[in-house]
């Protein structure tokens, strides 16, 4: 069977051929292209997340280290509080009475 091709044809296929590959290989390098971008992202993220890690890390310490400050400064003022009091005199009221009644004589 000799079959004739119509060269027409052969032209258009061939074209269609040509044109659905190219687009094939524009989607595989947009694919490449987009897979790209969200590993970047992702990168990015872990970067961000690491960074933020270790500000909270930081701010942590910090707020520890005022605490203890604070802690410092309270014990402090109660040892200075406890110093001031036994620094002031004394007064026995039976005392008082006693000079009250002498002084008043």
């Amino acid at each position: 069977m000799n079959a004739t091709i119509d060269p027409d044809l052969v032209k258009t296929v061939q074209q269609d051929v040509n044109a659905l590959k190219n687009d094939i290989d524009k989607m595989a390098f947009e694919e490449e292209v987009n897979r790209e971008y969200v590993k970047k992202a992702l990168h990015d993220s872990q970067l961000l997340l690491e960074e933020l890690r270790e500000r909270v890390d930081k701010l942590e310490h910090q707020q520890e280290v005022v605490k203890q400050e604070q802690e410092d400064v309270q014990q402090r003022v109660t040892y200075l509080e406890n110093q001031q009091k036994s620094n002031q005199p004394q007064i026995n009221y039976g005392n008082l009475n006693n000079c009250i009644a002498v002084g008043g004589k």
